[in-house]
């Protein structure tokens, strides 16, 4: 099961697994360094010491600084522990600090696939509900069907949504900033007889839309709308435009 996880969140991630990493220290040199008193070239042994952390629970717990949840840390630590997976042992925190990219400024390079595709498999294990929706596309296309499993945002169904749906949902939805919303590329409009049960934007939100293409009364951000069983047969339409105000943010 991880193995397909690994292949389905990415195929250059599948590869990536099976690069060759870094060789972990070897803990009888960090014992001879404390044989003749290097205390501080010891100190320096990550990993080492019997108070460090296991190279399992380092990678897990480089995944969990990373916003994930702990089970869901866990299966990508699983996944890539797996036989097969081509990770090393001892590499498991390198892979993973590899595969997170230059996080801090949101270029992910693989983790964030894997962790979604590990999400959704505990979704299907842990029996969340399927949420079907109908999405109805700009300038009169023709309406089509998508669903995705309770607790995920619009924009989860767009990026790691299974199905013909999901793949057409991606084509009007781009999500530019990652969902922390600044950039309104993934505004919506919230047919007017679900927004009661779809709710009010946070005042955080509503700054977004006002500067979204064309809002309304019921416009949401795909981010920040996550489909619960109270919206099974939810019916939204794409905007004809964006405004992807994330262009005017300086780095």
């Amino acid at each position: 099961m991880w193995r397909r996880l690994i292949s389905a969140a990415s195929p250059p991630l599948a590869r990536a697994a099976i690069a060759p990493l870094p060789r972990p220290r070897d803990p009888l040199s960090c014992r001879s360094l404390l044989a003749r008193g290097g205390g501080a070239s010891l100190a320096r042994c990550a990993g080492s010491t019997g108070s460090a952390p296991s190279d399992r629970e380092a990678a897990r717990d480089f995944i969990i600084e990373r916003g994930y949840e702990p089970d869901v840390a866990a299966g990508v630590v699983d996944a890539l522990s797996a036989p097969g997976s081509g990770v090393p042992p001892g590499g498991l925190l390198s892979m993973v600090k590899m595969m997170a990219g230059q996080w801090e400024i949101g270029e992910d390079a693989g983790l964030h696939a894997l962790a979604k595709s590990v999400e959704q498999e505990l979704a299907r294990t842990a029996g969340r509900r399927l949420v079907r929706f109908t999405v109805k596309p700009p300038r009169g296309g023709a309406p089509f069907a998508c669903e995705g499993f309770e607790g995920m945002s619009l924009k989860d169904v767009a990026e790691h949504g299974t199905g013909s749906g999901a793949d057409l949902l991606r084509e009007h939805i781009e999500c530019a900033c990652s969902g922390v919303m600044a950039c309104s590329t993934c505004h919506v409009y919230v047919d007017p007889a679900w927004f009661a049960k779809v709710g009010e934007p946070c005042d955080a939100e509503q700054d977004m839309l006002e500067l979204a293409h064309e809002p309304c009364d019921t416009s949401r951000l795909g981010c920040q709308l996550k489909l619960d069983v109270a919206l099974d047969g939810l019916q939204i339409t794409i905007p004809d435009g964006a405004n992807n105000m994330f262009d005017n943010i300086q780095f």
